[in-house]
């Protein structure tokens, strides 16, 4: 790399624990190369040595979406419209290319912080990214943003691009009131599996007395278990409530969010990861 007194972020990838899934690391590298888009994050280059590969990124220094709404003083729906459209952009991006993400979720939103106060989000992590071809039948993902047409028992008819569409709904969902559509009382994964499968969720008072119908309806068309007639990224751009930039910007939601997320601890989840 030339010398520059620019700043970057680095990705140290240790092949011995990679080993076996060379073809993983090769897929996201090939992937990043291609993304060319104002909410990706960008690979800048990328080198290796014996013992590892590293890929320099763009430097994001804005936290993630998390971290977004913890640290605003005003957080209402037109923010949270904002910061959705500016995931489904990236995701509509991607899905043109038939590139499915497979792992979109909050931590992976990374916040640029922009004089003006605006926050611009830039998709990252693509470990799990593949270019679609064929129906997939891998197990992965976070549990609490899995698509139920990756659960299905026995892989069903496996699944695509679609998979995305379900974590920006259940995504959407956590920005207006902190905590995720389908919970399991006892955080008993399997049984969170079962709700998801089922597609079992609801608006619940008081934290949705205050959301606009528009907001909820677009929440409606992307948590469809059908993934066919679930809305796509290119739908959630011309959703009416995105397109009006949230001008309903009810009550400030920052408090409550900030304290569900606090409760519902969503930072501390594994990846799912197999092969049926």
């Amino acid at each position: 790399m030339a010398n520059t007194s620019s700043e970057f972020a680095m990705k140290i990838i240790d092949k011995g624990i990679m080993k076996g899934k060379e073809d993983m690391i090769e897929n996201e590298i090939a992937i990043m190369r291609l993304c060319r888009h104002p909410n990706i994050i960008r690979l800048v280059e990328e080198f290796e040595t014996l013992e590892n590969i590293y890929l320099v990124l763009e430097l994001v220094r804005g936290g993630d979406l998390f971290d977004a709404i913890t640290e605003s003083v005003r957080y209402d729906e037109s923010v949270a419209s904002s910061l959705i459209q500016d995931l489904a952009s990236p995701i509509a991006y991607l899905h043109a290319r038939n590139i499915v993400h497979r792992d979109v979720k909050p931590e992976n939103c990374l916040l640029e912080r922009h004089p003006n106060g605006k926050l611009q989000i830039k998709l990252a992590d693509f470990g799990l990214a593949m270019e679609v071809t064929k129906p997939i039948f891998q197990v992965c993902g976070t549990p609490t943003y899995v698509a139920p047409e990756i659960l299905v028992e026995g892989g069903g008819n496996g699944y695509g691009l679609e998979v995305d569409n379900w974590a920006v709904g259940v995504i959407a969902y956590i920005l207006l009131c902190g905590f995720p559509p389908f919970r399991s009382p006892n955080r008993d994964q399997n049984q969170l599996f079962d709700i998801i499968v089922r597609g079992e969720y609801e608006f619940i008072s008081p934290y949705w007395d205050d959301i606009s119908q528009g907001a909820m309806d677009l929440i409606r068309q992307l948590l469809v278990i059908n993934p066919k007639k679930r809305l796509t990224a290119d739908g959630v751009l011309n959703h009416a409530w995105i397109r009006s930039g949230g001008q309903f910007k009810g009550p400030n939601l920052q408090r409550q969010v900030t304290m569900e997320l606090a409760r519902a601890n969503l930072r501390s989840q594994q990846k799912i990861q197999q092969n049926v």
